[in-house]
Protein backbone atom coordinates (compact mmCIF):
# COMPACT_ATOMS: atom_id res chain seq x y z
CA UNK A 1 0.00 0.00 0.00
CA UNK A 2 2.81 2.43 0.93
CA UNK A 3 4.59 1.81 -2.39
CA UNK A 4 1.32 2.45 -4.29
CA UNK A 5 0.79 5.78 -2.47
CA UNK A 6 4.36 6.80 -3.26
CA UNK A 7 3.84 5.93 -6.91
CA UNK A 8 0.58 7.96 -6.99
CA UNK A 9 2.26 11.01 -5.41
CA UNK A 10 5.11 10.75 -7.85
CA UNK A 11 2.68 10.63 -10.75
CA UNK A 12 0.95 13.77 -9.50
CA UNK A 13 4.20 15.70 -9.07
CA UNK A 14 6.18 14.74 -12.12
CA UNK A 15 5.32 16.79 -15.22
CA UNK A 16 7.90 15.59 -17.70
CA UNK A 17 7.17 13.83 -20.99
CA UNK A 18 7.64 10.52 -19.16
CA UNK A 19 4.39 10.98 -17.16
CA UNK A 20 2.52 8.41 -19.24
CA UNK A 21 4.91 5.70 -18.10
CA UNK A 22 4.32 6.16 -14.37
CA UNK A 23 0.79 7.64 -14.36
CA UNK A 24 -1.60 4.93 -13.08
CA UNK A 25 -4.52 6.57 -14.95
CA UNK A 26 -5.49 4.36 -17.90
CA UNK A 27 -7.95 5.63 -20.47
CA UNK A 28 -7.76 2.50 -22.66
CA UNK A 29 -6.95 4.55 -25.73
CA UNK A 30 -10.04 6.75 -25.33
CA UNK A 31 -9.13 10.41 -25.63
CA UNK A 32 -12.38 12.36 -26.00
CA UNK A 33 -16.10 12.03 -25.41
CA UNK A 34 -18.10 13.57 -28.27
CA UNK A 35 -21.79 14.50 -28.36
CA UNK A 36 -23.53 16.08 -31.34
CA UNK A 37 -25.16 15.61 -34.73
CA UNK A 38 -25.66 17.12 -38.16
CA UNK A 39 -29.16 18.25 -39.13
CA UNK A 40 -30.11 18.25 -42.81
CA UNK A 41 -32.48 21.16 -42.15
CA UNK A 42 -29.88 23.40 -40.50
CA UNK A 43 -26.77 25.31 -41.58
CA UNK A 44 -25.41 25.85 -38.07
CA UNK A 45 -24.12 22.79 -36.24
CA UNK A 46 -22.52 22.18 -32.86
CA UNK A 47 -20.77 19.43 -30.96
CA UNK A 48 -19.65 19.07 -27.36
CA UNK A 49 -16.19 17.70 -26.65
CA UNK A 50 -15.03 16.37 -23.26
CA UNK A 51 -11.43 15.24 -22.74
CA UNK A 52 -10.99 11.83 -21.11
CA UNK A 53 -8.58 12.70 -18.30
CA UNK A 54 -8.01 11.98 -14.62
CA UNK A 55 -9.80 15.26 -13.84
CA UNK A 56 -13.60 15.22 -13.59
CA UNK A 57 -15.51 16.36 -16.66
CA UNK A 58 -17.61 18.90 -14.69
CA UNK A 59 -16.34 22.45 -15.13
CA UNK A 60 -17.65 24.72 -12.37
CA UNK A 61 -15.31 27.66 -12.92
CA UNK A 62 -13.93 28.85 -16.28
CA UNK A 63 -10.66 29.71 -14.54
CA UNK A 64 -10.03 26.23 -13.12
CA UNK A 65 -7.51 23.86 -14.75
CA UNK A 66 -10.27 21.53 -16.00
CA UNK A 67 -11.56 24.35 -18.20
CA UNK A 68 -8.51 24.00 -20.45
CA UNK A 69 -8.92 21.89 -23.58
CA UNK A 70 -6.21 20.60 -25.88
CA UNK A 71 -8.27 19.84 -28.98
CA UNK A 72 -9.03 21.02 -32.49
CA UNK A 73 -12.13 19.86 -34.39
CA UNK A 74 -12.71 19.46 -38.11
CA UNK A 75 -15.27 17.69 -40.26
CA UNK A 76 -14.66 16.17 -43.68
CA UNK A 77 -17.24 15.52 -46.37
CA UNK A 78 -15.92 12.15 -47.55
CA UNK A 79 -17.77 12.51 -50.87
CA UNK A 80 -16.35 15.88 -51.91
CA UNK A 81 -13.27 16.00 -49.67
CA UNK A 82 -14.25 19.42 -48.31
CA UNK A 83 -12.86 20.05 -44.82
CA UNK A 84 -14.44 22.44 -42.33
CA UNK A 85 -12.69 23.73 -39.19
CA UNK A 86 -15.01 24.15 -36.21
CA UNK A 87 -14.89 27.16 -33.83
CA UNK A 88 -14.35 26.58 -30.10
CA UNK A 89 -15.97 28.33 -27.13
CA UNK A 90 -16.31 27.58 -23.42
CA UNK A 91 -20.00 28.13 -22.65
CA UNK A 92 -22.07 28.18 -19.49
CA UNK A 93 -24.88 25.60 -19.37
CA UNK A 94 -28.29 25.88 -17.73
CA UNK A 95 -27.06 24.15 -14.57
CA UNK A 96 -24.26 26.69 -14.09
CA UNK A 97 -21.46 24.41 -15.26
CA UNK A 98 -19.39 24.99 -18.40
CA UNK A 99 -18.83 22.96 -21.54
CA UNK A 100 -16.50 22.97 -24.52
CA UNK A 101 -18.68 23.59 -27.58
CA UNK A 102 -17.48 23.61 -31.17
CA UNK A 103 -19.57 25.16 -33.96
CA UNK A 104 -19.49 25.23 -37.75
CA UNK A 105 -21.71 26.61 -40.49
CA UNK A 106 -22.25 24.65 -43.71
CA UNK A 107 -24.95 22.97 -45.77
CA UNK A 108 -25.43 19.26 -45.12
CA UNK A 109 -25.93 17.01 -48.13
CA UNK A 110 -28.43 14.18 -47.69
CA UNK A 111 -26.79 10.87 -48.52
CA UNK A 112 -23.26 12.17 -47.92
CA UNK A 113 -20.90 10.69 -45.31
CA UNK A 114 -19.12 13.03 -42.92
CA UNK A 115 -16.23 12.35 -40.56
CA UNK A 116 -15.72 14.44 -37.41
CA UNK A 117 -12.13 14.44 -36.12
CA UNK A 118 -11.03 15.72 -32.71
CA UNK A 119 -7.24 16.02 -32.59
CA UNK A 120 -4.92 16.61 -29.64
CA UNK A 121 -1.74 18.63 -30.05
CA UNK A 122 0.38 15.47 -29.88
CA UNK A 123 -1.45 14.06 -32.91
CA UNK A 124 -3.83 11.53 -31.32
CA UNK A 125 -7.30 11.64 -32.89
CA UNK A 126 -10.77 10.52 -31.88
CA UNK A 127 -13.28 10.43 -34.73
CA UNK A 128 -16.77 9.38 -35.77
CA UNK A 129 -18.57 9.05 -39.09
CA UNK A 130 -22.19 9.51 -40.07
CA UNK A 131 -24.10 9.12 -43.33
CA UNK A 132 -26.97 11.61 -43.56
CA UNK A 133 -30.25 9.71 -44.16
CA UNK A 134 -31.69 9.92 -47.66
CA UNK A 135 -34.94 8.31 -48.81
CA UNK A 136 -35.34 8.57 -52.57
CA UNK A 137 -38.91 7.34 -52.99
CA UNK A 138 -42.04 9.49 -52.99
CA UNK A 139 -44.24 6.68 -51.65
CA UNK A 140 -42.50 4.84 -48.83
CA UNK A 141 -45.41 4.33 -46.42
CA UNK A 142 -47.60 1.24 -46.37
CA UNK A 143 -51.01 2.71 -45.48
CA UNK A 144 -53.91 0.76 -44.07
CA UNK A 145 -57.54 1.84 -44.64
CA UNK A 146 -59.04 4.77 -42.77
CA UNK A 147 -61.09 3.21 -39.95
CA UNK A 148 -64.19 4.73 -38.32
CA UNK A 149 -65.46 3.64 -34.91
CA UNK A 150 -69.05 2.38 -34.63
CA UNK A 151 -70.39 5.88 -33.95
CA UNK A 152 -67.90 7.50 -36.36
CA UNK A 153 -66.47 9.65 -33.55
CA UNK A 154 -62.99 8.10 -33.75
CA UNK A 155 -61.10 7.93 -37.03
CA UNK A 156 -57.66 6.30 -37.30
CA UNK A 157 -55.26 4.94 -39.88
CA UNK A 158 -52.44 2.42 -39.47
CA UNK A 159 -49.21 3.27 -41.27
CA UNK A 160 -46.09 1.15 -41.55
CA UNK A 161 -42.81 2.93 -42.34
CA UNK A 162 -40.37 0.39 -43.84
CA UNK A 163 -36.59 0.91 -43.72
CA UNK A 164 -36.93 3.44 -40.88
CA UNK A 165 -36.11 1.44 -37.75
CA UNK A 166 -35.51 4.38 -35.44
CA UNK A 167 -37.53 7.52 -36.28
CA UNK A 168 -37.24 10.59 -34.12
CA UNK A 169 -39.66 13.50 -34.33
CA UNK A 170 -42.86 12.27 -36.02
CA UNK A 171 -45.58 14.71 -37.08
CA UNK A 172 -48.96 14.20 -38.71
CA UNK A 173 -49.57 16.72 -41.49
CA UNK A 174 -52.92 18.15 -42.63
CA UNK A 175 -53.66 20.53 -45.48
CA UNK A 176 -56.82 22.61 -45.62
CA UNK A 177 -57.96 25.07 -48.25
CA UNK A 178 -60.48 27.91 -48.37
CA UNK A 179 -60.57 29.78 -51.66
CA UNK A 180 -57.09 31.26 -52.23
CA UNK A 181 -55.94 30.32 -48.71
CA UNK A 182 -54.01 27.10 -48.13
CA UNK A 183 -52.53 26.03 -44.82
CA UNK A 184 -50.32 23.08 -43.80
CA UNK A 185 -50.70 22.13 -40.11
CA UNK A 186 -48.27 19.88 -38.25
CA UNK A 187 -49.49 17.84 -35.27
CA UNK A 188 -46.63 16.55 -33.04
CA UNK A 189 -46.44 12.83 -32.31
CA UNK A 190 -42.98 12.69 -30.77
CA UNK A 191 -41.66 9.16 -31.15
CA UNK A 192 -45.07 7.54 -30.92
CA UNK A 193 -45.41 4.04 -32.35
CA UNK A 194 -43.32 0.89 -32.17
CA UNK A 195 -40.72 -1.02 -34.11
CA UNK A 196 -41.94 -3.81 -36.34
CA UNK A 197 -40.81 -7.38 -35.62
CA UNK A 198 -38.52 -7.30 -38.65
CA UNK A 199 -37.64 -3.61 -38.53
CA UNK A 200 -39.50 -0.56 -39.77
CA UNK A 201 -41.94 1.46 -37.67
CA UNK A 202 -45.66 1.02 -36.93
CA UNK A 203 -47.71 4.16 -36.36
CA UNK A 204 -51.40 4.76 -35.65
CA UNK A 205 -52.48 8.19 -36.90
CA UNK A 206 -55.29 9.59 -34.74
CA UNK A 207 -57.05 11.45 -37.56
CA UNK A 208 -60.15 12.59 -35.66
CA UNK A 209 -58.18 13.69 -32.59
CA UNK A 210 -55.76 15.62 -34.79
CA UNK A 211 -58.58 17.76 -36.18
CA UNK A 212 -58.75 19.73 -32.90
CA UNK A 213 -55.59 21.79 -33.62
CA UNK A 214 -56.41 21.87 -37.34
CA UNK A 215 -59.86 23.37 -36.74
CA UNK A 216 -58.39 25.81 -34.22
CA UNK A 217 -56.10 27.04 -36.99
CA UNK A 218 -59.06 27.30 -39.38
CA UNK A 219 -61.03 29.42 -36.91
CA UNK A 220 -58.05 31.67 -36.23
CA UNK A 221 -57.55 32.15 -39.96
CA UNK A 222 -61.27 32.75 -40.42
CA UNK A 223 -61.01 35.72 -38.06
CA UNK A 224 -57.71 37.11 -39.30
CA UNK A 225 -57.49 36.22 -43.00
CA UNK A 226 -60.88 35.39 -44.48
CA UNK A 227 -62.50 38.14 -46.54
CA UNK A 228 -65.68 36.07 -46.48
CA UNK A 229 -66.11 34.21 -43.14
CA UNK A 230 -68.59 31.82 -44.80
CA UNK A 231 -66.20 30.57 -47.47
CA UNK A 232 -66.12 26.73 -47.64
CA UNK A 233 -63.18 25.02 -45.94
CA UNK A 234 -62.00 21.70 -47.34
CA UNK A 235 -59.55 19.23 -45.83
CA UNK A 236 -57.57 18.47 -48.96
CA UNK A 237 -54.71 16.21 -47.87
CA UNK A 238 -52.89 14.59 -44.98
CA UNK A 239 -49.53 12.98 -44.46
CA UNK A 240 -46.75 12.09 -42.04
CA UNK A 241 -43.36 13.75 -41.61
CA UNK A 242 -40.49 11.86 -39.97
CA UNK A 243 -37.08 13.03 -38.82
CA UNK A 244 -34.94 10.04 -39.73
CA UNK A 245 -31.90 9.10 -37.62
CA UNK A 246 -28.82 7.70 -39.34
CA UNK A 247 -28.52 3.92 -39.34
CA UNK A 248 -25.96 3.89 -36.51
CA UNK A 249 -28.16 5.97 -34.21
CA UNK A 250 -30.22 3.01 -33.11
CA UNK A 251 -30.57 2.58 -29.34
CA UNK A 252 -30.47 -0.87 -27.74
CA UNK A 253 -33.79 -2.66 -28.34
CA UNK A 254 -35.05 0.49 -30.08
CA UNK A 255 -35.57 2.40 -26.84
CA UNK A 256 -33.75 5.49 -25.59
CA UNK A 257 -33.60 4.16 -22.04
CA UNK A 258 -31.43 6.42 -19.81
CA UNK A 259 -30.46 3.51 -17.57
CA UNK A 260 -29.15 1.51 -20.52
CA UNK A 261 -27.52 4.49 -22.21
CA UNK A 262 -25.71 5.37 -18.96
CA UNK A 263 -23.22 2.66 -19.98
CA UNK A 264 -20.77 4.61 -22.20
CA UNK A 265 -20.37 1.61 -24.51
CA UNK A 266 -24.09 0.95 -25.03
CA UNK A 267 -24.42 3.38 -27.95
CA UNK A 268 -21.25 4.88 -29.37
CA UNK A 269 -19.67 5.29 -32.79
CA UNK A 270 -16.60 7.23 -31.64
CA UNK A 271 -13.27 5.60 -32.45
CA UNK A 272 -10.68 6.26 -29.72
CA UNK A 273 -13.37 7.84 -27.55
CA UNK A 274 -16.87 7.73 -26.14
CA UNK A 275 -20.17 9.37 -27.02
CA UNK A 276 -22.04 9.62 -30.30
CA UNK A 277 -21.97 11.86 -33.36
CA UNK A 278 -24.78 11.26 -35.83
CA UNK A 279 -27.07 12.93 -38.33
CA UNK A 280 -30.78 13.55 -38.84
CA UNK A 281 -32.59 13.60 -42.18
CA UNK A 282 -36.17 14.33 -43.20
CA UNK A 283 -38.91 12.43 -45.02
CA UNK A 284 -42.48 13.59 -45.65
CA UNK A 285 -45.24 11.90 -47.60
CA UNK A 286 -48.71 13.36 -48.25
CA UNK A 287 -51.84 12.02 -49.93
CA UNK A 288 -55.29 13.20 -50.99
CA UNK A 289 -58.02 13.31 -48.30
CA UNK A 290 -60.77 15.16 -50.16
CA UNK A 291 -63.27 12.30 -49.88
CA UNK A 292 -63.13 12.48 -46.08
CA UNK A 293 -63.49 16.25 -45.81
CA UNK A 294 -67.19 16.18 -44.98
CA UNK A 295 -66.95 13.21 -42.63
CA UNK A 296 -64.32 15.05 -40.57
CA UNK A 297 -66.40 18.18 -40.10
CA UNK A 298 -65.32 20.29 -43.05
CA UNK A 299 -67.13 21.17 -46.25
CA UNK A 300 -67.70 18.08 -48.42
CA UNK A 301 -65.30 18.36 -51.33
CA UNK A 302 -66.06 18.52 -55.00
CA UNK A 303 -64.54 15.84 -57.21
CA UNK A 304 -60.76 15.92 -56.93
CA UNK A 305 -60.86 18.92 -54.54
Amino acid sequence: MRSFIALFLLACLVTSCDDAVIDPFNNDGRYYTIYGFLDALERNHEVRVIPVTRRGEKITNPNNPESQLDASVRSIDLLSGQTTTWRHSLEELEDGTYAHIFRATFLVTAGATYRLEVERSDGVVAYAETTVPLINTASLFEKGPVVFSADSSIVTQEIFIPTVDSPWDIQAVYLWAAGPINRRIFVPYGRRGSRGPNGGWNLTVQISEDQIPVMENVEQSRIQDFENPNIPVILSAMGVQVRVLDENWDPPEGEFDPEILANPNSLTNVVNGYGFWGSVGLYREEWNMCELSGALGYTPSVAGC
